[in-house]
């Protein structure tokens, strides 16, 4: 007798036997389409004759045969440059790892595939990228605040490595890291406070499974060779991933030098089956001097045209940065269950800034200038930083709980030295800098601490799934700030204690599986600011914490193999200033509203797109004074765009070919907007080719960045941001044309 049909198509009637269902039709609840398993299986089990011949009689029963269809073995999107440099999932805070279709935030990454192929080395070959994002140079490109949206960032806050806090202002090699992840905006209920400028995380590289070993050697105009070495695999259990790094020569200017080196490991420690301990360590020393100092100027000096960098004069050989960091850290995860793990880590850091900043203060003619040297921004950070999460998911009826609560804070202790200096150093111009003698430097002597600040946060979380169309995520953290500040003599000079809720809460609909859209609020503390030292009358106090807000709404969607995201937002974030009455407090307000578009993937096979644009109107609101009033921020452009396509050239198999171009929009240069810093394009070329040498695989790559030599102005900040139209502003100058290129070989 025949079988009962099953919910699944029947195979063709030629065939006369029974439908037979295919893993993949059976994980998908059934297809109106036949899966290769099962064609393949009714193919094989329908006997010819039989089946065409109406005398055969007919079999009492046709045994059951179940096909099962080879498991998907596609590897993740995890950022390749096969895939688009697409990533599926972002790691942010407590949640855990999330897919980023299920996150109601703007999240941006490049991966080391992008970093490899650009040759980016600093966080600002990298932040380009990043529409909504710049760096606020102070003290220099390479130890500047990276931040979005348009907000000044924190050095400690708004910066993470492995999801736990970093010192901001210090160099960071990007050759060790696996993912440069950026969080717009608010995230201080996932994270504890901050401030609005986003949050930005540094994915190290992990051991691989199999054995890997590369080696590259590279140049850099106008003399800078480097050479890095790769290597990971596993040894009895054990993985390791090792990086080494050297750099050395002169970069873009004749007087200046370059010198980079980076040793760090890291571990994957089996202690079972459900657990691993990840170990990390590295030591960075970046050393870079004769670079463009900073150009500052007074509220009512116009700020000129960039000049040519590469003039010798605008820097001085003897001065620049002498940077070291190490870093430590270990991270425990355990899973209990498919639904249920569990994360706990501690980073330890130590960074060392030997800075002999060099500015130029351009006088009211906006050419001639002062060039003066400063050892003020030397000093030592260390820096404990800790983080644990429980993620666990729970159904009740037919709704689905990711619950999630973490801690995360930090400890951070700065040591100053006891004796800082200035030197002036003498007078030129624009038009014809000048080289001056060094000073002679005093001895800084031993250092002290100068003061610390703690914070702990605990979150609590829940995204709860009401369906396949809707869900709802809510976060809350509760944060304690405390902290103290000394002189050379070790008194304490003053001191804050204070405690607060950042709450958050999106709305989620899916109108299809590949497409979201959400609506985010939240509320952020952030560490309120210190009182003049004299001259106020509460001179020296440090204020409560301050609150920042923001809504957004957005909608990501993927297409084909392009991941697009757009999203509306307005965020607004308090700060102080000294009022009529002779008191420094909170009670102004920088209001910040923007739209940002993005995409990212295969447009077609051969051709990849990543591409951003970001618009934002940024002002100043209760500054106080009229002049300054509804005013533009300084530094922050209103329109910022980049775009990086590469192709891979069909006729050639191993070569590809890709272009970058950035643009930045102009920028207030002062509180009053009585003058502006003009937009800039810059435009990259690169070239890459894979061979096969010897059985070796063998990349070749070269490239020029700001191919047509654009002059500008990289980074403009003010000296404060709350808009008293006091102090001087400051402008860096953007690199010039520069060539470079590598040779990696694997083995």
């Amino acid at each position: 007798m025949a079988l009962a049909p099953r919910s699944t198509p029947p195979c063709p009637p030629e065939t006369g036997v029974a439908p037979v269902p295919s893993a993949r039709s059976l994980a998908v609840g059934g297809s109106s389409r036949l899966g290769g398993g099962t064609l393949i299986a009714c193919a094989l089990l329908a006997p010819p004759a039989l089946a065409q011949s109406d005398s055969a009689p007919a079999a009492d029963a046709v045994p059951e045969v179940v096909v099962t269809a080879p498991a998907d073995t596609t590897p993740a999107l995890t950022g390749r440059a096969e895939d688009g440099y697409r990533k599926e999932t972002a790691t942010v805070g407590p949640l855990g790892p999330r897919k980023l279709l299920d996150l109601p935030y703007s999240v941006n990454s490049v991966s080391s595939d992008l970093i490899e192929n650009t040759r980016a080395h600093t966080l600002a070959d990298v932040i380009r990228h990043f529409p909504s994002a710049q760096i606020e140079a102070r003290g220099g490109v390479d130890v500047g605040r990276p931040q979005t949206r348009g907000f000044q960032a924190d050095i400690v806050q708004n910066t993470r490595m492995n999801g736990m806090n970093v010192f901001a202002v210090t160099p960071y090699p990007m050759e060790q890291l696996e993912t440069v992840e950026v969080l717009y905006g608010l995230s201080g209920a996932l994270y504890g406070p901050a401030a609005p400028a986003g949050t930005f995380n540094y994915i190290l590289k992990r051991p691989t499974e199999e054995r890997l070993n590369k080696a590259t050697l590279g140049y850099d105009s106008n003399g800078i060779f480097t050479s890095h070495a790769d290597a990971g695999g596993q040894v009895a259990g054990l993985g390791y991933r090792l990086n080494g790094l050297w750099g050395s020569g002169e970069s873009y200017t004749e007087t200046s030098h370059l010198t980079r080196w980076l040793v760090s490991g890291a571990f994957d420690v089996p202690l079972g089956d459900d657990t691993k301990l990840e170990l990390n360590a590295s030591r960075y020393r970046h050393d870079s001097k004769g670079f463009p100092g900073s150009f500052s100027y007074s509220q009512t000096t116009e700020l000129p045209d960039p000049v040519d960098a590469t003039k010798v004069g605008l820097g001085q050989e003897f001065a620049g940065q002498q940077t070291q960091t190490d870093t430590a850290s270990g991270t425990l995860k355990h899973h209990f269950s498919d639904d249920w793990s569990a994360t706990v880590g501690l980073l330890r850091q130590s960074a060392t800034r030997n800075l002999k900043g060099l500015s130029n203060a351009l006088q009211a003619d906006g050419n001639t200038y002062r060039s003066s040297v400063s050892t003020n921004m030397t000093g030592t950070v260390l820096l404990y930083s800790t983080q644990a999460a429980l993620n666990g998911r729970v159904h009740t009826w037919d709704v689905t709980h990711d619950l999630m609560v973490g801690t995360n804070g930090y400890w951070q202790r700065g040591y100053n030295p006891l004796k800082t200096g200035s030197w002036t150093l003498g007078t030129a111009s624009l038009s014809s800098p000048r080289e001056f003698n060094e000073p002679t430097w005093i001895d800084l002597g031993p250092t002290y601490k100068s003061g610390d600040n703690r914070v702990l946060s605990v979150t609590v979380g829940d995204t709860i799934t009401f369906n396949k169309y809707w869900s709802l995520m809510g976060a809350v953290s509760h944060s304690w700030l405390d902290g103290e500040s000394y002189n050379s003599s070790g008194v304490e000079t003053s001191s804050y204690d204070a405690s607060g809720f950042s709450p958050t809460v999106s709305l989620m609909f899916k109108p299809e599986s590949n497409a979201t859209i959400y609506f985010t609020y939240a509320d952020s503390l952030q560490k309120g600011d210190q009182a003049p030292t004299s001259g106020v009358a509460n001179a020296g106090e440090i204020l409560s914490p301050y609150r920042s807000r923001q809504v957004e709404a957005g909608l990501k969607m993927t297409v084909g193999e392009v991941d697009l995201s757009t999203a509306l937002f307005r965020i607004e974030r308090p700060f102080a200033y000294t009022g009529a009455d002779n008191v420094f407090r909170e009670q102004g307000q920088q209001v910040n509203y923007g739209w940002e578009l993005g995409a990212r993937g295969k447009v077609w096979d051969d051709l990849t797109l990543i591409g951003g644009l970001t618009l934002l109107d940024a002002k100043l609101t209760d500054t106080g004074k009229a002049a300054t009033e509804d005013k533009q921020v300084v530094g922050v452009p209103t329109v910022q765009a980049n775009l990086y396509a590469e192709y891979q050239v069909p006729p050639v198999p191993g070569l590809a070919l890709d272009m970058n171009v950035h643009y930045t929009g102009e920028r207030a240069a002062n509180d009053t907007n009585s003058t502006w810093a003009a937009g800039y394009t810059t435009v990259d070329l690169g070239a890459r080719y894979n061979s096969d040498i010897m059985g070796k695989n063998v990349t070749w790559r070269a490239g020029v960045n700001n191919l047509f030599d654009e002059d500008y102005w990289v980074s403009v900040f003010p000296s404060s941001i709350n808009g008293t139209n006091a102090g001087s502003p400051s402008a860096f100058l953007g690199t010039p044309r520069t060539f470079w290129a590598s040779m990696s070989i694997a083995f």
